[in-house]
C-alpha cells in the first residue's frame, strides 16, 4: 500500500490541475461592485480593488442561472463599466474587471448609489427578478455630501432583495456614512489598508454565498385554491413558487419542479420533467389559474402521491408522455395551506403516506384559520414548518425555504457507490463513500507568522475544495479540523457538523492566527482529542490526518516524537510542506508512508488534490 501511496505522489505533477470548483455555484445571486475611483485612491489602491473583487469573482460560477456580476465606478462622476447581463461566463467577467480604469476625482458616493439604483438594477439591464442581489460599495474616504449619500443609500436599501456591503479601506472613513450605506452593522467591514483587503475574502464570500448542495432535487409545491385565496391571494402564492424555483439550476441533471392545487378537487399544473429550459416552466407557473372551492387538503396530497412522485403516462397532444421522480434525486413537497381541511383525519393519514415514500414535507401556514396540529402532521418534522400572517408574507420566508432546501440537496446517506447504468441519471461528483469503510479526516492547519494572510487564505479554500468532494455524515466521512501556531485551537471536531452544508460554512470561517510553528502541539493535540468517540471518532473509520505547513517546526525532535505516537495509534498521516522552508526530512517523519507532498505555494495546493483524496480514500483499503 505504501509503495502505491508514494507512486501516487510521483505522479501528481503529471496529472491534470484539479478544476477549482466554485463555492457559490448553485444559488443565483446578481453582484454589483461600486469602486471609489476618487484621488485618494490612488492608482495603486485602485489595481488592489481590482484585484480583491477579481479574487472574489472566481469563487463563483457565472451565467444566467448562476451568478450574474456588474461594476460600477465613481469620483467626480460615474462611470458604468459593465452590466449584470454583458458578461455570461467567468473568464469573460474577470477579463472586464481587469479592463477597468482609475478616474481620479472627487468622492461623490451619492452618485454611484443611485446610479446602480436607477440603471443597473434594471431589469433591462440583466437584474432578475427574485433573485438575491448585493451591491458591495468599496470607499476610503468620506463622501463629497454626507446628507445626499444617506438619501441614496435609503432609497437603495428599500429596493427589494438588494443587501447592501459597505467596505471601508484605511483611516480616512466616516464609519457612521460606512454603517448608513449598509443594510446594517452586520454588513460593513473595515480594513486599515488596501494590502489587507484579500484579509475580508472568506468572510466577504461567507456573507454572499448561499451554499447549496448540488445533487439532484425533485420539488413539487402544492398550492391552496380554496376559495378565500382569491385575487391576490392566490397571486402571491404563485409568485412564491416562482421566486424559489427561480433559485435553482433547472434540468434534469440538477433541479425539476411540479406545482400542483388542491381545492374540492386537486389537479396538477405542471409535471416532473414537463418544460424544456427554466423560461417555459416560468411562464408555464404564470399561467396558473385559481380553482375555487372547499379545502379538501388530503386530495392535494393523494394528487402528488398519484401523479407527481409516482411515474405515470400522460397524452399531451395526441402524445403519450412519461412523466415522474428520478430513481437518484432528493424529494420535496412544499405544501401552502391558509386553512383547516374538510377532511384532517384523510388529511393526517395521506400525509404520512407520501413521507412514507421519502419525501422531505414542508407546510407552510398562512394566516391565524390554520390548525397547527394538522399543520404538523403534514409536515415531515417541526423544522419543516413555517407560518405567515398573510400570503404577503410569503416573500419573507422564500430564502429561508431555498436554504431549507439546500441542505437536502445532498446524497442519501450511504456507504456504496450508486448505481450508473445509460438510461439513469448520472452519479454525483461528490465521493458517496472514502474506500470501503467510512474515513474520519481531520485537517492539521500551520497558521503561523510564514504563512501570511493570503497563503493561509489559499490553504483554507484547498480545505472547502477537498471536504466538497465527499458526502460528509455519520455514515460516511467526517471532517474536522486543527489550527497551530504559537497556541492550538480546535476549529470542529469529527462530529460537531453533521452535513456537507454545515462543514462548508465552518471551514470558511476557520481565522488566521499568527505566531510561532508549534506543530507538535497540533499533533498531539490531535492524537489525544481529535479521535475519542466523545469528539466522534468511529471505530469502524479510516483515521486520517493532513498536516499542512511552510516551514519547519519550532521543536523538530518532539514533532517527530508525536507523530510517531500518532503512527502507533493507527492514525494515516499525509504531509503537505509549501515554499521552500520546509524541513524535509522533519516532513518524511510526520508522513506515515515517509513521502511527503511538497508544492511550490500556497497557489499550487490545488494541484495535489486529486492525488491527495486518491491516496486517502484508499488509505485504508
Amino acid at each position: 500500500m505504501k509503495v502505491l501511496i508514494v507512486l501516487i505522489f510521483q505522479l501528481s505533477h503529471l496529472l491534470v490541475k484539479a478544476e477549482f470548483k466554485a463555492e457559490c455555484d448553485l444559488v443565483p445571486a446578481d453582484f454589483v461592485f461600486l469602486l471609489d475611483s476618487s484621488g485618494s485612491e490612488t492608482s495603486r489602491g485602485f489595481k488592489t480593488q481590482l484585484a480583491f473583487i477579481s479574487n472574489f469573482t472566481s469563487n463563483f460560477e457565472v451565467g444566467p442561472d448562476k451568478a450574474q456580476f456588474a461594476a460600477v465606478t465613481f469620483s467626480t462622476s460615474v462611470y458604468k463599466n459593465f452590466y449584470l447581463n454583458e458578461h455570461q461566463d467567468q473568464a469573460s467577467v474577470l477579463d472586464a474587471i481587469n479592463k477597468i480604469a482609475y478616474r481620479d476625482g472627487e468622492t461623490y458616493t451619492d452618485l454611484g448609489l443611485n446610479y446602480v439604483r436607477q440603471n443597473i438594477l434594471q431589469d433591462s439591464h440583466g437584474a432578475r427578478p427574485n433573485v438575491a442581489k448585493y451591491v458591495i460599495v468599496l470607499t476610503d474616504g468620506r463622501s463629497n455630501d454626507n446628507s445626499r449619500t444617506v438619501d441614496a443609500a435609503m432609497k437603495l436599501h428599500n429596493v427589494p432583495n438588494v443587501t447592501v456591503i459597505a467596505i471601508g479601506i484605511g483611516r480616512g472613513i466616516d464609519k457612521n456614512e460606512l454603517n448608513i450605506i449598509a443594510s446594517d452593522r452586520n454588513h460593513t467591514f473595515v480594513v486599515n489598508n488596501f494590502d489587507l483587503l484579500h484579509t475580508l475574502q472568506v468572510e466577504l464570500v461567507d456573507t454572499t454565498c448561499t451554499l447549496c448542495g448540488d445533487y439532484p432535487a425533485d420539488i413539487a409545491f402544492l398550492i391552496d385554491s380554496s376559495g378565500s385565496e382569491f385575487g391576490s391571494n392566490f397571486e402571491n402564492e404563485r409568485n412564491f413558487v416562482s421566486m424559489v424555483a427561480s433559485e435553482f439550476s433547472y434540468g434534469y441533471n440538477d433541479t425539476l419542479i411540479a406545482v400542483s392545487q388542491f381545492a374540492t378537487s386537486a389537479r396538477t399544473e405542471i409535471f416532473l420533467n414537463q418544460y424544456p429550459s427554466k423560461d417555459a416552466l416560468m411562464q408555464a407557473i404564470a399561467r396558473i389559474h385559481w380553482m375555487n372551492g372547499e379545502s379538501n387538503t388530503h386530495m392535494g396530497l393523494s394528487e402528488l402521491i398519484r401523479s407527481v412522485f409516482h411515474t405515470k403516462a400522460h397524452h399531451v397532444h395526441h402524445q403519450t408522455v412519461t412523466y415522474g421522480p428520478r430513481s437518484q434525486s432528493v424529494k420535496i413537497a412544499i405544501v401552502l395551506t391558509d386553512g383547516r381541511s374538510l377532511e384532517p383525519t384523510l388529511t393526517e393519514k395521506t400525509a404520512k403516506q407520501l413521507q412514507d415514500m421519502g419525501v422531505e414535507v414542508f407546510a407552510i401556514g398562512i394566516g391565524n384559520h390554520v390548525d397547527f396540529n394538522e399543520i404538523q402532521h403534514i409536515a415531515s418534522d417541526r423544522d419543516h414548518i413555517y407560518r405567515v400572517p398573510s400570503t404577503d408574507g410569503l416573500d419573507g420566508i422564500h430564502t429561508k425555504i431555498v436554504d431549507a432546501i439546500c441542505k437536502l440537496k445532498v446524497p442519501p446517506p450511504t456507504t456504496t457507490p450508486l448505481p450508473t447504468t445509460t438510461t439513469t441519471l448520472p452519479t454525483t461528483t461528490v465521493k458517496q463513500a472514502c474506500g470501503q469503510k467510512p474515513a474520519d479526516i481531520v485537517f492539521l492547519l500551520d497558521a503561523s507568522e510564514s504563512e501570511k494572510a493570503e497563503g493561509f487564505a489559499q490553504e483554507i479554500q484547498f480545505v472547502y475544495n477537498f471536504a466538497k468532494r465527499f458526502h460528509i455524515g455519520p455514515n460516511n466521512v467526517q471532517f474536522g479540523s486543527v489550527t497551530f501556531s504559537s497556541n492550538i485551537r480546535n476549529d470542529f471536531y469529527l462530529n460537531t457538523y453533521h452535513s456537507r452544508h454545515d462543514v462548508l460554512n465552518a471551514i470558511q470561517k476557520i481565522a488566521y492566527m499568527q505566531g510561532g510553528t508549534n506543530t507538535s502541539f497540533g499533533i498531539q493535540f490531535v492524537r489525544e482529542n481529535s479521535f475519542k468517540p466523545q469528539n466522534g471518532g468511529r471505530l469502524n473509520a479510516t483515521k486520517i490526518v493532513i498536516v499542512i505547513t511552510d516551514g519547519q517546526s519550532a521543536d523538530p525532535d518532539a514533532t517527530k516524537h508525536e507523530a510517531r505516537l500518532l503512527h502507533h495509534q493507527g492514525v494515516l498521516v499525509y504531509a503537505v510542506g509549501v515554499g521552500s522552508e520546509v524541513d524535509n526530512n522533519e516532513l518524511k517523519a510526520i508522513s506515515s508512508s515517509g513521502t511527503p507532498i511538497l508544492v511550490g505555494d500556497f497557489s499550487l495546493l490545488h494541484d495535489i488534490q486529486t492525488s491527495l483524496e486518491t491516496a486517502a480514500c484508499h488509505g485504508g483499503t
